[in-house]
């Protein structure tokens, strides 16, 4: 749909009072405007959330790895390669699950765009840049990056540090060694699983246009 398509979707049926009796958080838009709000709060707060339950497993993936990169090297070497492991999976289903919430963080936020055009004017969307922002310390002036998209560079950073990890773990590999069951089980296991959260883990509806796309109501079958 196209946004006066979008517009007209909020406007106020036939009703005894006029627009201009109701008060404006009265009126369709006005409460749109106010679940849209809402809803992207409660996507910011998960978005944090989400990102203290992975660092909590990534962190102790790291401590099991730690615990038992010397001990393992000689005894039970393909300890090693089970905590780096772990600590791919999670610190690359992190890095999706980031992208994920960016993308209905920035679903909402258009809700709101597009509200605030038929309600209380452009508050959000106006930015107010004042003197200080425009300062050019690295220190103390403010400077406009992007959280998320810092947290998603973060989070790719930490899943190649975990891969390398998982690399190392897996060496030597020659013809003239016997194979490890255990490495190679945890080989095939992990690379199974980042193809399956990689392909498997899209939402069920997928948007590849820009634009107010409408979904349909799914089948019973």
């Amino acid at each position: 749909m196209n946004t006066e398509q979008y517009k007209a979707r909020f406007s106020e049926p036939p009703v005894q009072r006029s627009k201009d009796d109701l008060k404006e958080a009265e009126t369709r838009a006005g409460r749109a405007l106010a679940y849209a709000l809402d809803i992207r709060k409660f996507e910011i707060e998960l978005y944090w959330k989400r990102a203290t339950y992975f660092w909590a497993f990534i962190a102790a993936a790291f401590a099991g790895y730690g615990l038992t990169y010397k001990t393992a090297a000689d005894h039970e070497p393909w300890l090693s390669l089970l905590f780096s492991s772990l600590g791919l999976v999670f610190s690359f289903t992190w890095y999706l699950v980031n992208r994920g919430s960016k993308f209905w963080q920035s679903n909402w936020e258009r809700h709101v765009d597009l509200l605030e055009d038929i309600t209380l004017g452009p508050l959000y969307k106006v930015v107010a840049v004042t003197e200080d922002n425009c300062a050019t310390n690295p220190l103390t002036s403010p400077a406009q990056f992007s959280v998320s998209k810092l947290n998603q560079i973060l989070s790719v950073f930490v899943a190649t540090v975990w891969l390398l990890l998982f690399t190392k773990s897996i060496l030597p590999v020659s013809c003239s060694l016997p194979i490890d069951i255990y490495k190679l089980a945890i080989l095939v296991l992990t690379v199974g699983s980042l193809w399956l959260l990689y392909s498997q883990g899209r939402s069920s509806t997928q948007f590849s246009e820009k634009g107010l796309h409408e979904r349909g109501a799914k089948s019973e079958t």
